[in-house]
């Protein structure tokens, strides 16, 4: 966790010294002191959507690393706005905004990341642009979905019925998938997703 929102930035490793990382939202020199400690190599950096709060560390880490950066093209003009934002709801201090070098949306449905296999699920409602990730057993959701929540639609890109539509996309899922959200702890599919769970009643 990280930054005062408490986002999860995820660095996803195969035990080869490959690594990806998603959503880095902030605290940069602790990720790359993580990334670095087993002198891994950083095939990708990956958002699942582009609040502020989930992309403030992506322009360090990418002069680090010399990584590539994927987000949907529909959460670019939240991307350019992002210390607009920033200023709104918490500080003054900007943040450096970065270049996407991958358009998610222009992915195929599971595309390589170095040895990594990404499978993208498109999820609007958080914001217009927002994602899924797939990769193995674990469901990398952003603010889509989390343990006992949906995300806001109350900011910009935010919109109820489509985040409502984009959740019940991932009942399709095996029960077993492990949830990694963007706040909070892990959950999986079945946790959320089963009669009587509460993001469950909120989709009835």
């Amino acid at each position: 966790m990280n930054g005062r929102w408490r986002q999860n930035c995820y660095l996803v490793a195969n035990g080869e010294g490959d690594l990806l990382i998603i959503d880095p939202g902030s605290q940069a020199n602790g990720i790359m002191a993580l990334a670095d400690g087993n002198g891994r190599r950083i095939h990708a950096i990956i958002n699942t959507h582009s609040h502020y709060d989930h992309m403030g560390a992506v322009a360090d880490l990418m002069d680090r690393y010399q990584a590539p950066f994927y987000l949907h093209h529909s959460d670019e003009h939240l991307l350019k706005r992002a210390n607009l934002y920033r200023m709104l709801f918490e500080s003054r201090e900007a943040v450096r905004i970065p270049t996407v070098t991958h358009d998610i949306a222009e992915q195929p449905a599971t595309f390589q990341a170095g040895p990594f296999a990404v499978s993208w699920l498109d999820t609007p409602g958080h914001t217009e642009g927002s994602v899924c990730l797939r990769i193995g057993n674990f469901l990398f959701s952003g603010d889509t979905l989390m343990r006992g929540a949906i995300g806001r639609t109350d900011r910009p890109g935010g919109n109820r019925d489509r985040l409502l539509a984009s959740v019940r996309k991932l009942m399709d899922l095996p029960g077993d998938t492990v949830v990694c959200g963007g706040h909070g702890p892990r959950t999986t599919i079945s946790a959320e997703l089963s009669a009587g769970a509460a993001v469950w009643s909120m989709l009835r």
